[in-house]
């Protein structure tokens, strides 16, 4: 384990964290058009009314929070998991 390269909690949160980033503004229009109070209303035109209301990021630092707790929670978990099954893996010395 190369300590340079960085724990496996701040990996798996900044990676978790950069895909929501580009993903936010499609789950915005996805969750509006969920609940029911846009019927007729394309997604397009959901997502110019966001941008236009100021709505598009609205959540962000909240989400992102948990974002970053959970997912490099998991990859520390994960990476556990790994090494674990590695060393059952490798003949014992």
């Amino acid at each position: 384990n190369n300590p340079a390269a960085g724990s496996p909690f701040l990996k798996g949160g900044l990676c978790a964290n950069l895909a929501w980033l580009t993903i936010w503004p499609l789950d915005v229009v996805k969750s509006r058009l969920q609940s029911g109070h846009y019927p007729g209303k394309s997604p397009w035109a959901i997502l110019q009314d966001a941008i236009r209301d100021g709505h598009l990021y609205r959540g962000l630092v909240p989400g992102l929070t948990r974002s970053f707790i959970a997912n490099g929670c998991s990859m520390v978990v994960y990476k556990h998991v790994e090494q674990s099954l590695l060393d059952r893996r490798s003949p014992q010395k």
